[in-house]
Order: structure tokens, then sequence, then C-alpha cells
């Protein structure tokens, strides 16, 4: 066999293997990026939830349903939020839990209700400047103790 006998058997070869690499290569990084979408969306969905039963704790008038909805919540961000996040999520449960005898200041909330905000959306959009200058945040609502009752008829 010659060269020239050689490079009409290898043209077609090469080129299907090239084809077949980045066929492979694509699916394989498309692959990649819809998990990536999957996650962030998990994730967002369990922080999403949280946040609606750590608002609905504050604002509901049926306390063991509120409790019951934000340790499922903070159980399923155990499971999905990276490390930063559950740290966060600890410490911030830890200052709000029933067993906490020391209580705790409005700003000591406040602070570390942020941290865990921070962490959220650091671990949401993995841009390190997205928490650039965001604020010190609280929870909104009128607290149950703050509330009126209302005479029953």
């Amino acid at each position: 066999m010659t060269i020239d006998n050689w490079t009409e058997v290898l043209a077609p070869v090469v080129g299907i293997v090239l084809a077949a690499i980045t066929a492979s290569l694509s699916y394989f990084f498309a692959k990649r990026s819809q998990l990536r979408a999957d996650e962030r969306r998990l994730k967002e969905k369990c922080y999403l939830e949280y946040i609606g039963a750590l608002s609905n704790n504050v604002l509901s008038d049926n306390i063991e349903d509120a409790r019951s909805k934000l340790s499922d919540a903070h159980n399923h961000i155990l499971l999905i939020g990276n490390s930063d996040v559950v740290a966060n999520l600890r410490k911030f449960s830890r200052l709000i839990g029933c067993d906490n005898t020391n209580g705790f200041t409005r700003e000591e909330h406040d602070e570390t209700l942020t941290s865990l905000l921070k962490s959220m959306r650091q671990d949401l959009y993995k841009n390190r400047k997205i928490n650039d200058n965001y604020p010190v945040v609280s929870l909104n609502g009128k607290h149950r103790r703050d509330r009126k009752e209302t005479p029953s008829n």
C-alpha cells in the first residue's frame, strides 16, 4: 500500500473519529450544564420553601404546623445546601431555637439571617460579587405576641 492509499483510507476514519469525539463532548457538556441547572432549581426551590416556612413561623396562628413546615424545609437544606449554607443555617436555627435560653437581640437575629441569605445567594449564583453592598435584612410581619386578640362571637 502506498501513502496515497493510506490517506484515502485514513481520511474518512479520522473524520468519523473526530465527529464521534465532537458529538460525545457536546453531549457531555450539555448534560453537565443541564444537571447544574437542575441542581440550581432544586436549591432555589428548597431555599424559597425555607424562607416561606420561616415567614409562616412568624406570622401563622398555628404554631405547630408552622414549626413542622420549618423543620421540613430545614432538613431539606441539610441535604442540598453547600457547607456554608448548612453552617449558617445551623447557626441561625440554634439562635431562634426554642432551647436557646439566652435569647437574642434583634440585631443578632438580623445579622445571622443576613449571613444565611448571603450564603444561599452565593450557592445559587456562584458569583462572588452577588452580595456586594447587600444590606442587613430582617423578617417583616407582625409577631404573634404583638397581635391583638379578636373576640369570638
